[in-house]
Formats: C-alpha cells, structure tokens, sequence
C-alpha cells in the first residue's frame, strides 16, 4: 500500500501516532516520519525549543535535566495527556522537587554534573530567589521569555492530573 505525505498528516492529525501508521501501511516508522517532514509535520520538542529561556549548545541536550525541563514545558503549555506516562512521571518528579525544596532549575556552562540529580553538566537546581519571581527558572540576564514562554515557566501551585 502506498500513503503520501497529506495521507500520513490527515492520519496523525487525528491521533494516530507514526508507528501505528507504519504497522498498518506495512513499512518503518523512520518512513512514515520521513512523509510526515515532508508534509510539514515538526516534533513537538521542536516547536517548544523557540520558548525556552537559554540558548542551549547541543551538548547539554542530553541532560536529564534538560529533557526534564522539556517535559514541564509541554505538559505547561499543550496539557499532560499530549506526553508519554514516564515523560509525565520525570516532569511531575521535578515539579515536586522544586517545590519541596524552593528551588528553581537554571543553565550555566559551568555548573557540573552532580550524580543522583543530573547525569550531566550544564543545568542545576539552585536555591529560589526573590528576583525569580514565580517562575521555575532563575531569572537572570540572558534568560529570554516569550509570552508563550512567560506563562510556560511559571511554577504551577498544583500539578495537573493526567487522564488516560
């Protein structure tokens, strides 16, 4: 059977994800994805990339940290049905670390891994300040908010339920 790249974006825009399209096409995801770019589809991270707050060389984008932050960031702005349970689980985990312990998640170059809470250098949970606001970010010079950004990054009191 032959899809097109209109056929594969009707297809995910009514919620079909790209390995079910693959399994009943009879061909790999990494084709359906190759149709899916074609036909103007972009991954979700990278439409959240344009609002979060630091310019990050791609060397940190392995953090645990980092793919954390993401996760809060689209469970923020799209709702927590749009991730998978254990995306969810690691954004909610960081949510209540921050809270518990007044903190706030900031980038810097030079801060370095710390094993049992980051697997890298670069991101750090750092003590809240009041220049921070309510944001669970540190708010320093450099930090660049968008308005999507703006409301994205604000600490949440209480952390939405994901319904299945």
């Amino acid at each position: 059977m032959r899809i097109t790249p209109d056929e594969v974006m009707e297809l995910l825009d009514q919620g079909m994800s790209q390995a079910e399209i693959a399994r009943q096409v009879g061909v790999t995801r990494q084709y359906i994805y190759k149709l899916a770019r074609e036909g103007g589809y972009e991954p979700k991270w990278t439409k959240l990339t344009q609002h979060i707050p630091w310019d990050i060389p791609s060397e940190f984008k392995g953090n645990a940290l980092y793919q954390g932050f993401r996760a809060i960031g689209w469970v923020r702005w799209r709702g927590p049905a749009s991730l998978t349970q254990s995306q969810y689980e690691r954004a909610r985990a960081i949510w209540r670390k921050l809270k518990a312990f007044n903190q706030v998640i900031d980038f810097d170059p030079k801060y370095p891994a710390v094993p049992g809470l980051t697997n890298g250098p670069g991101f750090a949970y750092v003590p809240r300040r009041e220049s921070d606001g309510d944001y669970m970010i540190r708010i320093k010079p450099g930090v660049k908010l968008t308005p999507v950004g703006k409301k994205i990054w604000r600490m949440p009191e209480e952390w939405p339920e994901r319904k299945e």
